[in-house]
């Protein structure tokens, strides 16, 4: 099951396939937790928040990379508290 990794946000996808989850997860992403800015991002590029006021722009590839590698240091961290 597909939920939302956004620290607080129970959402979570309802849908018939893996394809189909996803995409209900990226319009939650941009409905419920994209903000509007006044910059010029080029088109095929996103800016993520990696730190304090700190942003990136890249490429929609490279901002799933940082996210699965942010989900998988969090889960890592997690592990070793509990332990």
């Amino acid at each position: 099951m597909l939920q939302c990794s956004r620290p607080g946000c129970g959402w979570q996808a309802f849908a018939p396939s893996a394809a189909a989850a996803r995409e209900q997860y990226l319009i939650h992403l941009v409905e419920a937790h994209a903000t509007d800015v006044d910059a010029e991002i080029p088109d095929g590029m996103v800016q993520v928040h990696v730190g304090d006021g700190e942003w990136m722009t890249v490429s929609f590839d490279e901002a799933t990379e940082l996210h699965e590698l942010k989900q998988s240091t969090d889960v890592s961290t997690r592990q070793r508290e509990r332990d």
